[in-house]
């Protein structure tokens, strides 16, 4: 969150909006949300890592799934979730100038 700064007075036009009010339990809302965004972030690269070391886990011990119960006891599991993905790929541009005779040169 930016520190707001004290306008100087007569440097606004006189097209030009006032600034909003400043209102101090919106300032602290505000940046509880921030704040607590942060920790979400955190959160959620944490989480990341924990399946990344539950995949390597799973991999080493040659599983492709296992059951566990979670905190509040009910019977869950983790498996190993393979996928097939494309990615577009971009092709050199052919230069105009070229011949389509067969007679390529290498640069």
């Amino acid at each position: 969150m930016s520190k707001q700064q004290e306008e100087l007075p007569n440097t606004r036009r006189d097209d030009e909006p006032k600034p909003h009010e400043r209102i101090q339990a919106l300032d602290e809302a505000c940046k509880e949300l921030e704040l607590r965004k942060g920790k979400a972030t955190k959160a959620g690269q944490a989480i990341v890592e924990q399946k990344s070391i539950i995949d390597a886990l799973l991999k080493e011990h040659g599983l492709s799934w296992y059951p566990y119960d979670d905190l509040k006891g009910v019977e869950r599991k983790v498996f190993v979730k393979a996928s097939i993905a494309t990615a577009k790929l971009k092709k050199a541009k052919r230069d105009d100038d070229a011949s389509d005779d067969g007679d390529e040169t290498e640069h």
